[in-house]
């Protein structure tokens, strides 16, 4: 399946720290955005993870829905580009994060597809048990 852009939640958004790793991939713009799933904050660690879930009935934002920026390319070559970069960083090949693509709501209300760097569901009883849950899905306060 194919995707129309990027979603990011967390360190790759603008205050993040691996906010810079994301701008040397040459995006075209960003947009407040919503993906459906549950976001925890990991324990000792600066980065926060992402379950997917499925689209709540509700639009966004409110329950069920994880906040975030929506990150448009160029074209499908730049966004091939970026993703292969940004693999690296969220350990794809290592199993750290998988890449799939989910449902994706701008702000504006428009619907798209967008690439996005979830943990796998069989961790989630781990983070259920060891992590804090963001119920309001958005992990901006702890970008500064």
């Amino acid at each position: 399946m194919e995707a129309d852009g990027l979603f990011v939640y967390g360190t790759l958004r603008e205050g993040g720290s691996n906010h810079p790793w994301l701008a040397r991939t040459h995006p075209e713009g960003h947009c407040r955005a919503f993906v459906p799933g549950r976001l925890f904050q990991l324990p000792s660690e600066a980065y926060p993870a992402l379950v997917a879930a499925p689209e709540p009935v509700a639009p966004p934002p409110g329950p069920g829905w994880v906040v975030g920026d929506f990150v448009g390319y160029e074209g499908e070559a730049e966004l091939a580009s970026a993703l292969q970069d940004l693999d690296a960083l969220e350990d794809v090949e290592g199993g750290l994060y998988a890449r799939v693509p989910l449902p994706c709501v701008l702000d504006s209300g428009l619907h798209f597809t967008a690439w996005t760097y979830v943990f796998p569901e069989e961790r989630l009883p781990r983070l259920e048990r060891e992590a804090l849950e963001l119920p309001e899905g958005d992990w901006e306060p702890y970008l500064r």
